[in-house]
């Protein structure tokens, strides 16, 4: 639309005056220009800073991302071999052979003279002798750890205020041993699942009867074939050993000589191998305690 050069009043087309002023129209009338309106304050952009050396990423690239966690995974840590145990076992032996095989001869003639008297009431006389039992593992856990040991350590599980926890805790692992014990080779993987029972009732007093059983399930998950391998492994050198002094006493004139070994080495193993074994079981105890607990 046109509008007026005097008083910038629009005009109509056509028009020859100005119809406010009154002004002639010339022949080329003056368009009203579309003038851009200012930007709002707000609409301008912030200026950009510019990117720092090294980094090539536009701003609007640009996005905090948080550190990732760090991920832990569970490693289980290895605990030794057979033979290590062997050998831990026989430097307890070394440091005290006397104090701790007589303990030992004197636990067995006690637990055996029980069973037989209490034969006809079993229901008295085997808890007695796991009690019993629970009192010898307390003495091969402080050989083990160079502790002085005494006859009366036998009877620690006897104590008023722990006889019926331990007495539970042992008949709760016998009678579990019972049960698997028709189901060939679930009682065998069993026999090892819960041979812990004791050591956890003597090194944990706060732990109950029931829960002594499942703890030791837990400790000895990956472990059953070592405890199972170090029995086997003593006995088979025992056989073997037996087996190559007795054909080495057929030879004449000489012979006799490998028969008084083999007689030695059949009281030797029948006297000290319980001892020696209970320490083993001993020693993989406590590895497996120490890797438990970190």
């Amino acid at each position: 639309m046109s509008v007026c050069s005097n008083c910038g009043s629009p005009i109509p087309e056509e028009a020859k005056f100005c119809p406010v002023c009154g002004t002639p129209v010339p022949a080329d009338p003056v368009v009203e220009e579309a003038v851009p309106a200012e930007p709002a304050a707000e609409e301008i952009p912030a200026p950009q800073e510019a990117p720092a050396a090294g980094w090539y990423q536009s701003a609007d690239q640009q996005q905090t991302v948080p550190p990732a966690a760090p991920v832990y995974a569970a490693v289980k840590p290895a605990i030794g071999g057979i033979f290590d145990y062997y050998r831990k076992a026989f430097a307890v032996l070394v440091k005290k052979p006397i104090k701790l095989w007589g303990l030992s001869l004197l636990y067995l003639l006690i637990s055996s003279l029980i069973a037989s008297l209490g034969s006809f009431v079993p229901i008295i006389s085997i808890p007695i002798v796991l009690v019993l039992a629970l009192g010898f593992t307390g003495v091969l856990l402080r050989g083990y750890h160079s502790e002085e040991v005494h006859s009366v350590q036998l009877f620690e599980g006897f104590r008023k205020e722990e006889v019926v926890r331990n007495g539970a805790g042992m008949c709760w692992k016998e009678l579990w041993m019972l049960i698997w014990a028709f189901v060939p080779v679930m009682n065998i993987i069993k026999a090892y699942a819960y041979c812990f029972v004791p050591y956890i009732l003597l090194t944990d007093k706060e732990i109950s009867a029931t829960e002594a059983l499942k703890k030791s399930m837990r400790m000895t998950d990956g472990c059953k074939g070592k405890l199972f391998g170090a029995d086997v492994l003593c006995v088979l050198g025992f056989f073997l050993a037996m087996i190559v002094l007795v054909l080495l006493g057929r030879i004449p004139y000489i012979g006799w000589i490998f028969a008084i070994a083999a007689f030695l080495l059949y009281v030797a193993f029948v006297l000290f191998a319980p001892l020696f074994m209970g320490l083993v079981r001993t020693a993989i105890f406590e590895d497996v305690n120490a890797v438990h607990e970190e």
